[in-house]
């Protein structure tokens, strides 16, 4: 399991300070979850793709496959790593 920090950011720019929980990785796949708060968000924002931008500076692009108001479970791709 690899876990860190980060920030989850929507289509409209904002961002939410998220922690994540991803299973082994796949090459450039991931799967897994994100802990952050979106009780307050409408829930057609996590109908695109987002974007999950941690901590070490590595991107990943994730689709939204369950939502609660603390968790989302995603599974995505990176774009890009920290050099």
């Amino acid at each position: 399991m690899h876990t860190g920090k980060g920030s989850l950011v929507l289509r409209n720019g904002r961002r939410l300070p998220l922690t994540f929980q991803f299973g082994r990785n796949y090459d450039e796949t991931r799967a897994g979850h994100l802990l952050c708060d979106t009780s307050a968000l409408d829930p057609a924002l996590l109908q695109d793709r987002l974007h999950v931008v941690c901590d070490d500076g590595t991107a990943i692009v994730v689709a939204v496959m369950h939502s609660s108001d603390r968790h989302l479970a995603v599974t995505g791709r990176v774009l890009a790593a920290a050099a």
